[in-house]
C-alpha cells in the first residue's frame, strides 16, 4: 500500500477517514476467484464485509455465483445491484424479517437461509431453500456434527420436504484463536469435516445433501475436499490486521485503511489521534496482534486503546510523532471498521479517487438518501 499515495490523495480531507485501494482489492479478488476455480468449488463471497453495491457487482463479475449476506439490508442492496442468488446465513426469526423475506424471494431468482431450528425452518415462504448449519468447534449457532445433525436434518426434511433441503453449511470462526499455522489447517479440517462426515451419513437412508459450503477467510483453500461445494470467504476483499496476524493475508493483500491525525502528544511515550472505536474497530480476536490496529510505516507503535473518538498510540520509550502529523491504521478487523463509516474514499490508478457510499450500512432508504453527497471526485494530483 502506498502510504505517501493515500496521504496525498486525503491530505483536504478531514480525519478520520477511510480509504481502499481498488487495485488490491481487483487482486485480492482475482487470487480468491482463482482459488475457487482450481478447487472446483463455487465461490459465494460473505458481502458483509464491503457493503457496498459496487463491490458486490466487482466480486460477480469475477465469478461468484451468487453472494452471501447477514442483514436483510445487505440482501436488499445487493438484489437492487443486479445479484439474484443470495443466501442470508442469519435466522429469519419474527414477522418483520419473515415478511421481509418474502418480499425479496419475489425479486430474485434464488434465495436460502441457513438456520439450526425446525421450527423456523416451517415459518418460512415455500421458495425459500434451506442449509442446516453445523457447528465445527466455534460454538455460536449450529447442532453438533454427526448424529444430532442427522437427526436435525431428518426432521427438517419431514417438514418441509426434501427438494428445499440444499444441504449443510459451516463457518470456522474459531481459525480466530488460531496461533500458529498448524492450529490454522486444524481449524480447517475441522470446518470441512463437520459437514462432508455427516454429508455421507445422511446420504445413507437416500436424503440428498446438494450443498456443503465452508466459509472462512483464514481457512479458504486449506480444506476444499470431501465433496466441498461452495466457499464463502469474506475479509479477502480488504483483508485486515487480523487476517496478517493469523497468516491468510500479507500486508500488501489489505485494501482497507484509517487515515488519522495526531491530536496531542501528552507524553514522549504517548500520543493520541483523532480516530476512536466510532471509526476503528474495537473488534479483538487474533491472539498473536498487538492492540488494535497497525499504524503502518511505524512498527513500534501499538495502538493501546480506544474510546470513542481518540485512539491512544504508545512506544517503549518515543513515539516520535507531532500535533499534526497524519497516519495510516490498518484496523484489526475490516467488516466492523467498514459499518462505522458512511461511505469510503476509493483510490484508482493515477491521482483520481472517488467516494462510494457503503450502501447496505444501515436502514436501507437512508443509505440512498445519502447517496448523491458522494458522488463526486477528488483529484490530488
Amino acid at each position: 500500500m502506498d502510504i505517501e499515495r493515500i496521504l496525498a490523495a486525503t491530505a483536504d480531507i478531514i480525519t478520520p477517514v477511510a480509504v481502499v485501494d481498488e487495485e488490491v482489492v481487483e487482486r485480492n479478488l482475482a487470487r480468491m476467484a482463482k482459488l475457487a476455480a482450481d478447487h472446483n468449488v463455487k465461490l459465494r463471497p460473505h458481502a458483509k464485509t464491503h457493503k457496498s453495491a459496487f463491490m458486490a457487482q466487482r466480486q460477480m463479475a469475477h465469478g461468484a455465483v451468487g453472494l452471501t449476506c447477514a442483514t436483510f439490508t445487505e440482501a436488499e442492496v445487493f438484489a437492487d445491484a443486479g445479484v439474484d442468488d443470495l443466501l442470508i446465513v442469519h435466522p429469519p426469526v419474527g414477522k418483520p424479517k419473515l415478511e421481509r423475506l418474502a418480499a425479496l424471494a419475489k425479486r430474485i431468482k434464488r434465495i436460502a437461509v441457513s438456520l439450526d431450528d425446525v421450527g423456523i425452518a416451517k415459518s418460512l415462504p415455500e421458495t425459500v431453500e434451506v442449509l442446516w448449519e453445523v457447528d465445527p468447534g466455534q460454538h455460536r449457532i449450529g447442532t453438533a456434527p454427526g448424529e444430532p445433525t442427522v437427526k436435525a436434518v431428518q426432521e427438517l426434511v419431514r417438514a418441509i420436504g426434501p427438494d428445499r433441503f440444499r444441504g449443510l453449511i459451516t463457518h470456522g470462526g474459531h481459525v480466530y484463536a488460531a496461533t500458529s499455522q498448524k492450529e490454522r489447517q486444524l481449524a480447517a479440517d475441522q470446518e470441512t469435516d463437520s459437514i462432508s462426515i455427516t454429508a455421507d451419513t445422511l446420504r445413507r437412508p437416500g436424503i440428498e445433501v446438494r450443498e456443503l459450503s465452508v466459509g472462512s477467510t483464514p481457512t479458504a483453500g486449506l480444506a476444499l475436499r470431501g465433496g466441498i461445494t461452495e466457499m464463502r470467504p469474506g475479509t479477502y476483499i480488504y483483508g485486515d490486521a487480523n487476517q496478517v496476524t493469523v497468516g491468510s493475508q500479507r500486508l500488501e493483500d489489505c485494501a482497507l485503511v484509517v487515515v488519522a491525525t495526531v491530536v496531542s502528544t501528552p507524553a514522549p511515550d504517548r500520543a493520541v489521534v483523532d480516530a476512536g472505536s466510532k471509526a476503528l474497530s474495537a473488534d479483538l480476536r487474533i491472539a498473536g496482534l498487538s492492540g488494535h490496529a497497525m499504524v503502518l510505516g511505524w512498527n513500534d507503535l501499538t495502538v493501546a486503546r480506544l474510546s470513542e473518538e481518540h485512539a491512544v498510540l504508545t512506544a517503549a520509550e518515543r513515539t516520535g510523532l507531532t500535533v499534526g502529523s497524519r497516519l495510516i491504521i490498518m484496523p484489526a478487523h475490516a467488516c466492523t471498521t467498514v459499518n462505522l463509516h458512511p461511505a469510503f474514499l476509493l483510490l484508482s490508478g493515477g491521482s483520481q479517487a472517488r467516494w462510494l457510499p457503503v450502501d447496505a450500512r444501515g436502514w436501507q432508504q437512508q443509505a440512498t438518501l445519502g447517496r448523491d453527497q458522494y458522488a463526486r471526485s477528488v483529484d490530488f494530483g
